[in-house]
């Protein structure tokens, strides 16, 4: 297998830059083109830059993948879907300037994304090509920020932290000519100095218990190049900490890995798709492409056990999801429906490369779809891997959120309240706005609940007892 390598690129770096032309001395980028290879996910660099004297991380990547694609070759006849699993986030919000102390209602539109795309409820997935549609499903993974933080106190899911620094991608302290330094602080440094947001000791906030919270952290990704023309160059637009085998991997390893705190970090400009914040030259070209709210859901996917979907290499490579077509690189950042870059069988087919996949670098308006094989692929880490993340919720009695079995909601449009029938069985109820906020909540006293303060939109109720949950949308008009 063939892997894009950090330090491969290095080699070709363009070691001239003035303000002008926004060439900064890791990239040679200039707003005049998308590049192929940066910024981008870094969370397959990061996974290559972990080594040990006698691990290899991507190499027992691997054997993870296989041994979980196993896994779900195994169960895929008794594949139901039966449970909702519902993965509390806390958000942690490091800014040093007000730009990057992003407002809740740019947190609410991201986690409005992610539930979306992750169950499939993206307006926008009418868009898949048909000879797709039959790959491609409801994942039944939801996101909800943390209503309880880990002393027990009620909370949002968002922390603010102010911070003295100002890039967390470092200080590059080389300049032209420094080709082989600039090679070494890069694979020696740069992902340490990302992971400075994960610490507050180290100007970032601390991690709530990673194995109960998805963290995620933003901040401004930016390393500083004061010896070519004080550029702020971006490398990665997020990365994801990949999920562990605590069980087979060595030692030493492990405790490598330690140092990095589990989850996904995002630069503040790519969190939701209401974020005013907008990249600046060079990286201009990228804006309308990566600012929809869609990185956040290609990391969580890495983080829930996902490769990129063209395995990182060429067409003998290979993401370990048997119905993601193959290709021979990403799709950089374009929208091609007539590529298809490699010869592959899936159900008897040689399908075109799949643009739509959150987990290509496709252009985030062009991005619609996760495979069945890529639901089966999180629900089994979610089980094997991280198994303490997720709250599993019955939706025996669910259809897509779009009914309760037997219970009778009236009316629906609402305006100041609205009436459940047959619900004496019910204890209490929850309202959320689609970004998974609890907005009203109590005890289910009477079949009346007042709704008048709810602004104008669509909300999820939920009643539940000791044994069911159930929901269904329901509109304010």
């Amino acid at each position: 297998m063939k892997y894009f390598n950090i330090l491969m690129i290095l080699n070709m770096i363009i070691f001239f830059s003035t303000k002008a032309n926004g060439q900064g001395a890791i990239m040679g980028l200039n707003d005049l083109e998308i590049s192929a290879s940066y910024p981008s996910c870094g969370s397959f660099n990061f996974m290559q830059n972990i080594q040990t004297e006698t691990a290899d991380l991507v190499d027992l990547s691997d054997e993870f993948m296989e041994k979980i694609t196993r896994l779900v070759q195994i169960h895929k006849d008794d594949r139901e879907y039966a449970d909702l699993l519902v993965i509390p986030v806390v958000f942690h919000v490091v800014y040093n300037g007000e730009d990057e102390n992003l407002p809740d209602s740019i947190i609410y539109n991201q986690i409005e994304i992610l539930n979306e795309c992750f169950r499939r409820t993206n307006a926008d997935a009418s868009e898949t090509r048909s000879e797709f549609i039959e790959l491609v499903g409801d994942t039944k993974i939801e996101f909800r920020l943390a209503e309880v933080d880990p002393f027990g106190a009620a909370t949002n899911g968002i922390t603010r932290t102010a911070t003295d620094v100002e890039n967390f991608g470092g200080i590059l302290p080389y300049g032209p000519g420094e080709s082989d330094e600039i090679a070494t602080w890069v694979g020696d440094s740069l992902y340490y100095n990302l992971f400075r947001l994960t610490e507050l000791s180290l100007g970032g906030s601390d991690a709530w218990d990673t194995e109960v919270y998805l963290n995620i952290w933003s901040g401004d990704l930016r390393i500083f190049e004061p010896e070519f023309g004080d550029i702020e160059e971006l490398v990665y637009f997020a990365l994801a900490t990949p999920p562990l085998d605590h069980e087979n991997w060595p030692e030493e390893l492990l405790t490598e890995l330690a140092e990095f705190e589990q989850g996904v970090l995002i630069h503040y400009v790519n969190v939701g798709s209401n974020n005013q914040n907008r990249l600046p030259a060079p990286y201009a070209a990228y804006n309308g492409i990566v600012t929809t709210g869609k990185i956040l859901v290609h990391e969580v996917g890495h983080y829930l056990g996902l490769r990129h979907i063209w395995g990182d290499g060429d067409c003998t490579a290979d993401d370990f999801i048997l119905d993601t077509p193959n290709s021979n690189n990403s799709s950089n950042w374009t929208c091609s429906h007539a590529a298809n870059s490699c010869i592959d069988d899936i159900g008897g087919t040689d399908l075109k490369n799949m643009v739509e996949n959150y987990m290509d670098y496709s252009r985030g308006n062009c991005q619609n779809s996760f495979t069945i094989g890529q639901a089966d692929v999180m629900r089994t880490v979610l089980e094997i891997n991280r198994p303490f993340l997720a709250e599993t919720i019955s939706t025996a009695n669910i259809d897509n959120l779009s009914k309760f079995d037997h219970l009778n909601i009236y009316p629906n449009p609402f305006k100041t309240e609205i009436h459940i029938e047959n619900a004496s069985n019910y204890s209490n109820f929850k309202i959320f706005d689609l970004s998974s906020k609890i907005v009203i909540s109590g005890e289910l006293n009477s079949t009346r609940i007042n709704v008048s303060d709810l602004a104008t939109g669509t909300y999820i109720i939920e009643v539940a007892n000791e044994n069911s949950i159930l929901r269904t949308k329901i509109v304010k008009e």
